[in-house]
């Protein structure tokens, strides 16, 4: 595996057994593909873009949204620490809606910030919920909700309650098509993601089992790195910050002008990214392949570890100004 091209892996997942097992292989021998879609499907991805710290985050917004019309991609999602429901963030939000294909929101943790309950997010967002689901030709996405009360951590909430839990299994028993799904807080790590990861990954891994092919991979933000973990063959991928690497107090330094720093505290504590980093996901169901194309930048100022930041802390092969080209590949079944 290199940085440069990514991971390539192989799982024993094909679009032919997944709709085997959903009982339609007989339109495996239409000429077109069996969603009606002649095309792979492409979406654009953002995560922690934190409007309410960055002094750019209308141009970092502007610049997705532009990219991803340009590219002609089906969707656009954001994975959280997107905006703070106020006033002052229209302006933000509006960037956003400038995209004229569908566009969809996860909830992140800073995004009740300032004491607001999640449903005054979900009405600024515009959101269907604070979980819920999508179609998109091929694709199911699943869209859960990280911040539900309970677990045992301190601070800011990250668990998955029950009753979003019992949700995501009938949505997984009832689909009829492949899923992603996609959240805030990442579920391979519970120290510091989702606090109940184990048991919402032992949800997907019984899916997977009674149906393979059934969850094609889980999209998640809130630690602000570039990594994929593969467990139990569904793979977890980490979308970095859209803008920066949030720090120890100790390495608090300024990077831009002091007249933006006066405006915006918080910048002291980031080691921000020069350009924004987004990533845009092709599937090809009839390749059986996942590809993530992403973005490079560069630090604004000195890097994390020039500044104090402790590499226990901030592991530089996670903690970097880029989201990693990657490629995910499925291969048939060997059958006796």
């Amino acid at each position: 595996m290199t940085e440069r091209h990514g991971a390539e892996r192989r799982f024993q997942i094909t679009r032919r057994a997944f709709l085997r097992r959903i009982g339609v292989a007989s339109c495996l021998l239409a000429a077109r593909p069996v969603w009606g879609v002649p095309r792979p499907l492409r979406f654009g991805v953002i995560s922690d873009v934190h409007q309410d710290v960055m002094h750019d985050g209308i141009e970092r917004i502007t610049a997705f949204v532009a990219e991803m019309e340009a590219a002609g991609v089906d969707f656009i999602i954001q994975l959280g620490d997107f905006c703070q429901p106020q006033p002052r963030n229209a302006a933000f939000l509006a960037a956003w809606n400038a995209f004229p294909g569908a566009r969809y929101h996860v909830l992140g943790n800073h995004d009740m910030d300032g004491g607001a309950p999640r449903e005054r997010t979900v009405d600024f967002y515009n959101m269907p919920g604070r979980y819920y689901t999508f179609d998109a030709g091929p694709l199911r996405g699943i869209v859960l909700d990280g911040n539900d009360p309970g677990g045992q951590a301190s601070g800011y909430r990250r668990f998955i309650a029950a009753d979003q839990q019992a949700w995501l299994r009938r949505q997984l028993e009832q689909t009829d098509r492949p899923v992603c799904l996609f959240l805030h807080q990442p579920l391979d790590n519970p120290a510091s993601g989702v606090e109940n990861g184990p048991a919402v990954r032992e949800i997907l891994e019984q899916a997977q089992a009674a149906r393979p092919g059934t969850v094609l991979a889980v999209f998640a933000g809130h630690f602000h790195q570039d990594y994929v973990e593969h467990l139990e063959g569904i793979p977890h991928v980490q979308i970095n910050s859209a803008s920066y690497v949030w720090l120890p107090a100790a390495a608090a330094r300024e990077t831009y002008a002091s007249e933006l720093h006066k405006a915006h505290p918080y910048l002291r504590h980031v080691a921000a990214y020069r350009e924004p980093l987004w990533a845009v996901v092709t599937l090809d169901l009839d390749r059986s392949e996942l590809v993530i194309e992403g973005r490079r930048s560069e630090w604004v100022g000195p890097d994390p570890w020039e500044r104090g930041a402790p590499e226990m802390q901030y592991p530089r092969d996670r903690n970097r100004p880029a989201i990693s080209n990657r490629r995910v590949t499925w291969v048939p079944r060997h059958t006796d």
